[in-house]
């Protein structure tokens, strides 16, 4: 389903009723308050809590439309903006109980229309894969494990409005076997000085515009090899860029943006940092998906890095490329302050770039194997196979996927041959290496879409889905020589 521009007005009410599950849930979800609590000069520190969220026992939730969340209730400007995960007493949730995975902060501004991402076209892939959402939302923030924080120098600042509506995308994943509940917490700084200078966020992701932008990386190559994604975005305007900081998953390397026209083109590049293998990142268990870094490098520049319109900026993201990495992302928020007077290309970085404080840790991803995982006596254990005797499949054959289960969860097959999958049920599934010879994962599919995949390399593949990590897994051994 594609929306034409000149309905945007009247579908988008239509289509954030349709986004949230159920009247009841949808208001447990924004439920919450966004209260002042400190101050200095013009600038005044809000607390904003949403929820209480409920996440069931080993579940992966996921929401990716709650809009009208709390919100300052002032005009000014948003200079710096932290999220994490608390209980009803404010204490921090450890990542042992719930994670957050990743979450994203979006302004649909005072009224329909008012604000478009500018890294986009006319729409965001939803979740299902099967139809778009408008663009009318600006996303301004976002954060994963390694909890980002916006920071923008002095002087710069992010417009806000009374009349605006936030929205919110978010994953949280339960790894314990009761239910669990908690509150997104955001601290919001905003500076109510007229002179402060407005920035504009540009979203680079060198997946897809949507709401599950991921890719994979199939690995098998040598030790040091590195895998390479774009994403290149013509600046439709003239600023100077002042502020910016990425976002990887487990197997991440670096995010590189520069300017490919230039002939010191570098503009930033940001690296991630890994904790020491005691680490609390490393030690949750069940094991949901592979572990990201705690911390990755941002800078900030009262001067900015001149861009002028038109200029060809391309964002790079860098993974290791010997080992399998499924459902990565690679992702950098870029803050640019207008400024019609750069008018030539290729600008010099300025003096006053500052790399912002960051912790001690590894430089390189740790090498981690994910395995599936079952359910036994109530409690999630790593296994090698689900149950059910494994079905030869010879050259290939079709799997059908329902709500919680893969029909025949134990395959062989011959290298070379193809899998299908046939996603039957009702809710969204997908089906992702948790660990073997090359990495691969499907769309979130469901309503009898199919999913195909060629195996030429042999060995044990273990998958399960990553919206249902516990509850479905599935094994396929490929026999004979690579093809």
């Amino acid at each position: 389903m594609r929306f034409r521009t000149g309905l945007l007005a009247v579908v988008l009410p239509c289509l954030l009723l349709a986004l949230a599950p159920s009247a009841a849930s949808a208001q447990a979800d924004n439920a919450g308050s966004c209260v002042e609590v400190g101050s200095q000069g013009t600038k005044h520190d809000y607390r904003c809590r949403m929820g209480p969220i409920t996440v069931g026992p080993f579940q992966v939730l996921v929401k990716e439309a709650v809009f009208g969340i709390p919100k300052p209730d002032v005009d000014g400007h948003v200079t710096s903006m932290n999220v994490d995960v608390v209980d009803a007493n404010g204490r921090q949730v450890p990542i042992s109980r719930l994670m957050l995975h990743h979450i994203v902060f979006l302004n649909l501004g005072k009224s329909v229309g008012a604000k478009r991402d500018p890294t986009c076209g006319p729409g965001f892939e939803r979740w299902d894969t099967t139809s778009l959402f408008p663009n009318m939302a600006e996303r301004f923030y976002g954060a994963g494990e390694e909890r980002a924080r916006m920071e923008l120098p002095e002087g710069y600042g992010y417009p806000i409005s009374k009349q605006d509506t936030w929205l919110m995308i978010f994953m949280f994943m339960n790894h314990r076997s009761v239910t669990d509940t908690a509150y997104i917490e955001y601290n919001v700084t905003v500076d109510t000085r007229p002179e402060v200078t407005p920035v504009e966020p540009y979203w680079f992701d060198v997946g897809q515009c949507g709401t599950d932008p991921i890719y994979n990386v199939p690995g098998g190559r040598p030790k040091g090899s590195v895998d390479k994604r774009r994403k290149v975005v013509v600046m439709p305007k003239a600023g100077r860029l002042v502020a910016a900081g990425g976002h990887v998953h487990g197997g991440g390397e670096a995010l590189a943006l520069r300017r490919p026209e230039c002939p010191n083109g570098e503009i930033y590049t940001s690296r991630p940092i890994w904790g020491s293998k005691r680490h609390p990142f490393y030690r949750v268990r069940p094991v949901l998906h592979e572990p990201g870094p705690i911390h990755m490098t941002a800078f900030h520049s009262a001067a900015g890095v001149p861009i002028a319109a038109g200029e060809e900026v391309v964002l790079e993201s860098r993974y290791d490329a010997s080992l399998p990495h499924t459902r990565v992302m690679g992702i950098m928020i870029v803050y640019v302050a207008p400024d019609p007077s750069v008018t030539e290309r290729c600008g010099q970085r300025p003096g006053d770039f500052v790399e912002l404080r960051k912790p001690r840790g590894r430089k390189k991803p740790p090498p981690f194997t994910v395995p599936i995982v079952g359910r036994r006596g109530g409690k999630a254990v790593n296994i090698d196979a689900p149950p059910g005797r494994r079905v030869s499949l010879g050259r290939g054959g079709t799997i059908d996927v329902g709500d919680l289960f893969f029909r025949r969860p134990n395959v062989a097959l011959r290298a070379g041959g193809t899998l299908s999958w046939r996603f039957r049920g009702s809710n969204p599934h997908n089906v992702t290496l948790a660990n073997g010879p090359r990495g691969f994962s499907s769309p979130n599919l469901s309503q009898g879409r199919v999913y195909s995949k060629k195996l030429r390399v042999p060995g044990t593949y273990r998958l399960f889905c990553s919206l249902h990590p516990v509850d479905m897994t599935a094994t396929i051994k490929v026999k004979g020589r690579r093809k």
